[in-house]
């Protein structure tokens, strides 16, 4: 017999897929939404925790983003 599963697929690159992932990992059993790892660079999730991935996702990058520092050098 056939099982189907509702879900929204993400393509991103190997270690925002790993940080994915790892949220996943680190909810209990019955919070986790990843359903299927597919491949190196896709991952079917739960349509209603795609928010929330996207808003953990968008907090991680921007708090590994580099800044370069000032030059306080006056000239």
């Amino acid at each position: 017999m056939v099982s189907a599963v509702h879900g929204s697929l993400i393509e991103t690159d190997i270690p925002c897929k790993v940080y994915i992932l790892h949220i996943n990992e680190q909810l209990p059993p019955a919070e986790r939404f990843v359903i299927q790892d597919l491949d190196e660079t896709h991952l079917l999730v739960q349509p209603h925790r795609l928010e929330y991935v996207k808003a953990e996702v968008k907090a991680w990058q921007q708090k590994n983003q580099f800044t370069p520092p000032t030059d306080l050098r006056q000239t």
